[in-house]
């Protein structure tokens, strides 16, 4: 998925040519009709959407008044400006990401998080096996140049490691057994398994730097239909608790649809991943659930991209979140 360097120049850009323009209003509807909305998604059609997918196939959007379209992404997908610029309502993306926009004066603020822990790992050879990200001192890994992720372990860890460029592919790791790349741990392993190598995966999340994965929106969208925001999260996170503890046959069914290439075997390691790497619904023992966002975590995520240079400027987590449309679970 791109990262931030990529993302700023094509974001700022956008934004400086339709900045002159009125963004979309949502038209009056007629009662009971249902309210268009258009949610962006970072790439094509995955499990890693399911949850989306889910409310949708289970009505979840519609008993909320809501008639959604999901627009896939992909290489190109430019999620930030899109919503910023009003081309889709909301959208979701990594939650540092959008610390690092507003902090740039993209008018963007998350509203619930998707997942409560990035995907975003590291794939290892079972030879030659990582523990813990320490493990990677001195080693040559293959990623992202501009990622967040390697900054904070440089500079706030004191891990130092060689980089080689990313692709797209897993021929290099399945030439060489000492090999490390990045990855997602809800993909790359599975594939890397198929064709026979037998491999780990560390998440990259810990302690020190552990960003949300969120849904947002516009800020100028926000304060005009926080109606349409509230009914779009609380369907959502439904649709996520329901695609990772029920049955996700309604959601699958759809995003097949969209993918011929999404296999039952792949997606049931997508959601086994998620699960058991606790993505979305999060650690129950430190209180967390689906959808949920703390303003402490944001605060010590803020703190950390101030510290190894990422922002522009200092930003407040009002700046960056509202709390108002999360929903709590039962007994919260």
């Amino acid at each position: 998925m791109p990262r931030i360097s990529l993302i700023f120049l094509s974001l700022l850009a956008a934004l400086t040519l339709t900045g002159c323009g009125k963004k979309t209003e949502t038209a009056p509807v007629a009662p009971n009709a249902l309210v268009k909305v258009r949610f962006q998604t970072d790439w094509f059609p995955q499990p890693e959407h399911g949850g989306y997918y889910q409310a949708l196939a289970k009505g979840y959007y519609a008993a909320e008044g809501l008639d959604v379209e999901i627009l896939p992404g992909g290489p190109n997908a430019q999620v930030m400006s899109s919503v910023a610029v009003g081309r889709a309502d909301l959208g979701m993306t990594n939650g540092d990401d959008v610390i690092v926009a507003v902090a740039r004066g993209v008018p963007i603020k998350m509203v619930g998080a998707e997942m409560q822990r990035d995907a975003q790992g590291i794939l290892f050879h079972a030879e030659h096996p990582l523990r813990a990200l320490a493990d990677l001192e001195g080693k040559t890994v293959m990623a992202g140049a501009g990622s967040t992720w390697i900054q904070v372990v440089h500079k706030k860890m004191g891990i130092a490691f060689n980089l080689t460029p990313l692709l797209g592919d897993l021929a290099r790791f399945m030439n060489d057994p000492a090999f490390i790349q990045q990855c997602f741990v809800t993909n790359e392993p599975f594939f890397a398994r198929q064709r026979g190598a037998n491999v780990g995966a560390l998440l990259i999340a810990n302690d020190t730097y552990e960003p949300y994965r969120v849904m947002f929106t516009g800020k100028d969208y926000l304060a005009k239909h926080p109606d349409i925001v509230a009914r779009f999260v609380r369907a959502s996170v439904r649709g996520w608790t329901d695609y990772l503890t029920g049955d996700p046959t309604p959601g699958n069914r759809l995003l097949t649809a969209k993918r011929s290439d999404l296999s039952p075997e792949f997606i049931a390691y997508s959601i086994k991943a998620m699960n058991d790497y606790q993505l979305v619904a999060g650690d129950p023992a430190k209180g967390e659930f689906t959808g949920q966002l703390t303003e402490a975590r944001l605060l010590k995520q803020i703190a950390l991209l101030q510290d190894v240079g990422v922002l522009d400027k200092p930003v407040a987590v009002a700046d960056v979140a509202t709390f108002d449309f999360i929903p709590k679970p039962a007994g919260k």
